[in-house]
């Protein structure tokens, strides 16, 4: 069956946002910095920003050279994420199934409209009455892109922003209408190594990736080739998902000092991981998937994931997958200010017996005893050696 799906896409959703809260910053000259850099750079920039010369990843002083009117405001995820949420929401009876694209703060929206075209031929006039719902509710301007996946109706309501309306790409013209568009509006074309690559080949548009063949690509990019053969004549059979059920257990820390000493990320690491299993052995909880999120002092941020066959439930399992997450996770050489550690796929388990009751592995005992004591007298009350090198807690001073 052909499929309908609708992109709802709010161009530089929290600027908007911004100027939703105070209405006084429209038309003004507005950058978006981190929350408590002591040298911030430009995450985002609004288009009177842009077009006195400010760029994101500027530093905040730079920026203000080139433009002295302009307002710089602390990113606020909480604030947008619930403006997003209450737009999710919004937007629920309108499909049968609704995503948010890269989250509730990011603005964007896949909804599935396939069923309610069979329906009901007029499924662009429904997405357009969605979109209007969005503008009227919020007075939030979004664009619409309408096409048979999720990949041609995102970069179709990319296109028509930021001041279009809906832009509907039938059924069997995806390839031509990416053609002409550059070639970073392809996913697989965005990697540092991929989009140096097409440099080297001089290929800048969608139409030159059309040119190659997929043995040409296989070969310049491995297994990467495929998919941007693929993603560049319009395929994608990516279904829309509803969205995951949120973390049960979650822990996180700001660095008290950016850093890219990977021994001290280690160290944070690994308390994360130690505070998230004291919280999964309070409530007598494994967990079957794992996500480590890191933001950099510039403002980008990275996340991964891995789901593991069994729960996991000792401290000791969930540090070492706390390392591996973090190795895969920073790429970078910026520093990192900002780590986050969250547990989903939470399942119930057998209460952990004592210390002494036998039959019990001794890694299970000890854990227990550990979370006891920490439980009594502090979580700092026993602490591994490294955390205390690299400056996470410092040694009580002797009576």
């Amino acid at each position: 069956m052909e499929r309908t799906i609708l992109h709802i896409a709010i161009d530089s959703f929290p600027i908007q946002a911004e100027r939703l809260r105070c209405p006084k910053l429209s038309g003004r000259p507005l950058a978006l910095i981190p929350a408590d850099s002591a040298r911030p750079r430009v995450i985002m920039t609004s288009r009177e920003a842009r077009e006195a010369g400010v760029m994101s990843g500027q530093p905040l002083v730079h920026a203000r050279r080139l433009c002295r009117d302009l307002v710089a405001l602390p990113m606020d995820p909480g604030f947008y994420g619930g403006i997003g949420e209450s737009i999710f929401e919004r937007l629920a009876p309108v499909a049968p199934v609704v995503e948010p694209g890269g989250g509730s703060a990011s603005g964007r929206f896949f909804l599935d409209l396939t069923g309610v075209a069979r329906g009901h031929p007029e499924a662009r006039d429904r997405a357009a009455r969605a979109g209007r719902d969005v503008e009227e509710s919020f007075r939030l301007h979004p664009t619409l892109g309408v096409a048979a996946n999720k990949l041609v109706s995102r970069v179709a309501a990319q296109v028509v922003a930021p001041d279009g309306d809906l832009l509907d790409v039938s059924s069997g013209s995806e390839a031509s209408f990416l053609a002409p568009l550059a070639v970073g509006v392809l996913p697989a074309a965005r990697g540092a190594e991929a989009a140096s690559r097409l440099g080297l080949l001089n290929v800048r548009l969608v139409r030159d990736v059309q040119a190659l063949s997929l043995a040409h690509l296989a070969r310049a990019f491995g297994k990467e080739g495929l998919l941007l053969w693929r993603q560049a004549r319009g395929v994608d059979p990516t279904p829309v998902r509803p969205p995951e059920s949120r973390p049960r257990v979650i822990a996180e820390e700001t660095l008290a000092r950016e850093t890219n000493d990977g021994r001290v990320l280690a160290a944070h690491a690994a308390r994360l991981a130690t505070e998230l299993a004291a919280g999964l052995h309070a409530r007598g909880e494994g967990a079957l998937r794992l996500a480590l999120g890191v933001e950099y002092a510039d403002g980008h941020d990275a996340r991964v994931r891995r789901t593991f066959a069994e729960p996991l439930r000792e401290s000791g399992m969930i540090r070492a997958a706390a390392a591996e997450l973090l190795e895969r996770a920073v790429k970078r050489r910026v520093r990192v200010r900002r780590l986050r550690l969250d547990a989903w796929g939470i399942v119930s388990g057998a209460a952990q017996l004592t210390l002494w009751d036998a039959g019990v592995p001794r890694a299970s005992a000890l854990e227990h005893t550990l979370d006891r004591a920490r439980a009594r007298f502090g979580a700092e009350a026993l602490i591994p050696v490294a955390w205390i090198l690299h400056g996470l807690v410092r040694p009580s001073p002797r009576p």
